[in-house]
């Protein structure tokens, strides 16, 4: 791993650690100061829903200004705004109105974060080993949705919530000190007075639009993430029906399902998939699909033992890593320099997007439908979609190519 990588993803493992430190202590504060489930659901989506919107602008920024000072910013505005947190709690002043602001200013801080790093990957590292920096990203988000929760629930209970929002704080600003040692090589950039932000956004679109590889990858994030959301619905539910405690059962499908990321990434960081990542990249959808399959297969024929479903969660998560850490690599060898912060401002926007609106419908088809019917139904969506998708995909390279060679 080259000294830049290194930095990049020590500062990015910090930081996250921190942020779900963060979220959990913020979750079970209002939930205990306030007593309501509603407010903690205001919370936790005004901790989302900057992101939705902000994603589809922070990627002309990021073309426009430095990428490595955005990213340094963004950690030192969030470690302020935490630390600003740790004060007014810890001086008893801390409100609702005050802790949901800070919640979307964190928020916004993110939307310009999480676009950056894969925009940042492909000046730091050689092309062909694009897929494996990818994979050691996932490995580090893996990571910290694993442990994270655990140490933050930990230290809650041991020493309270001011220690978690000062720990919080100090990782933004120590991943902002790491960050600051990162170098990367310079590249043409467009004059900022010479066109608008709301210009770059809108040739963002353009360039996206013109390229129906890029569109099709796109539509596969979009299907990726939704999906996700549509686990993450369904995953209540189905605890429930098995056999043991229902809160005990999630720990451990969460668990098998956060542990299946992490061996993916892993094994992506020592097995390189270069030149095989649009195979990689709709093979995983599809067999995703024949997962949910699986699942609602066993469910309808009456298995309520836990643990082939935590085998088959574990497959899932890893299957995620495969396709996140394909599409990513795909998007990055296929954008030009000077519109990738563009291309990843719309990832990072359709994923925000897709998760809670999956939620949501997944929610309400339950309230009617069985959760084993909407999975049965998810993936049989997937397999031909899958299929499908690839073929366009190919065709859609080889007429590119075609009139690439022509002109």
């Amino acid at each position: 791993m080259n000294k830049n990588l290194g930095l990049l993803l020590s500062g990015q493992l910090v930081s996250q650690i921190g942020d779900k430190f963060h979220m959990l202590a913020v979750a079970f504060l209002v939930l205990k100061t306030t007593g309501s489930p509603a407010k903690m659901g205001i919370v936790l989506f005004c901790s989302v829903f900057p992101g939705m919107l902000l994603g589809f602008i922070s990627g002309a920024f990021l073309d426009r200004y430095s990428r490595k000072a955005i990213i340094i910013g963004a950690d030192v505005a969030r470690g302020l705004i935490v630390a600003v947190i740790c004060l007014l709690f810890y001086l008893e002043a801390l409100s609702f109105p005050v802790l949901l602001a800070a919640q979307v200013l964190i928020s916004a801080c993110t939307a310009f974060f999480d676009p950056a790093i894969p925009t940042i990957i492909p000046q730091i590292v050689e092309r062909e080993q694009l897929p494996r920096a990818n994979s050691q990203t996932q490995f580090v988000s893996g990571i910290s949705t694993i442990i994270g929760p655990v140490l933050g629930g930990l230290t809650v209970a041991w020493a309270g919530y001011l220690p978690v929002f000062i720990i919080n704080a100090g990782s933004y600003l120590l991943s902002a000190g790491v960050e600051c040692f990162i170098r990367l090589p310079a590249f043409e950039r467009p004059a900022s007075n010479q066109t608008k932000i709301v210009d770059d956004f809108v040739e963002g679109c353009r360039y996206v639009y013109r390229r129906s590889s890029l569109v099709i990858i796109l539509v596969m994030v979009g299907v990726i993430h939704f999906f996700v959301g549509s686990i993450g619905a369904v995953v209540p539910v189905l605890a429930t029906n098995l056999n043991g405690g229902g809160a005990e059962n999630i720990g451990l499908i969460q668990t098998c399902f956060g542990l299946g990321t992490v061996l993916a990434a892993l094994y992506i960081s020592l097995r390189n998939i270069k030149a095989r990542e649009a195979l990689v990249l709709f093979g995983s959808v599809f067999f995703i699909g024949l997962s949910l399959l699986v699942i609602s297969g066993m469910h309808l024929s009456g298995i309520r033992i836990v643990l082939p479903f935590l085998f088959v969660f574990l497959v899932v998560g890893g299957l995620i890593i495969f396709a996140g850490t394909s599409f990513r690599s795909m998007i990055q060898k296929e954008v030009d320099e000077q519109m990738m912060g563009r291309v990843f401002g719309f990832v990072s926007s359709v994923g925000n997007i897709s998760i809670p609106l999956a939620m949501l419908i997944c929610g309400v088809l339950m309230e009617y439908v069985p959760h084993s019917i909407i999975l049965a139904a998810s993936g049989l969506t997937l397999l031909p979609l899958s299929i499908i998708s690839h073929h366009k995909y190919m065709a859609t390279l080889a007429g590119q190519d075609q009139q690439e060679s022509v002109a």
